[in-house]
């Protein structure tokens, strides 16, 4: 990750352990992946329990770099005072 923007030079870390609200953000993500997958198999598939289990796993594994880069890219916008700039 940068250190900081390089158009508009804003800090990416703007204190030692700021990224560590973002894990919250992270719980949040992944909580809704699980049960969105849960969701899908129940009323589409009905598998036993040994298919959730496995698809849970591998949707978090697959799911992971993405939720790990958006839940800091929201925790910095919300709480970092960086706007978005069109």
């Amino acid at each position: 990750m940068n250190q900081s923007c390089d158009k508009c030079e804003a800090s990416f870390m703007p204190e030692p352990g700021f990224y560590i609200g973002a894990m919250y953000v992270s719980y949040a993500f992944t909580v809704v992946i699980f049960t969105v997958v849960s969701l899908i198999l129940y009323f589409f598939v009905k598998p036993s329990d040994w298919v959730y289990l496995v698809a849970i796993l591998i949707s978090a594994f697959l799911f992971t770099p993405i939720s790990f880069r958006y839940s800091r890219i929201l925790y910095l916008y919300w709480f970092g005072d960086i706007q978005a700039k069109e």
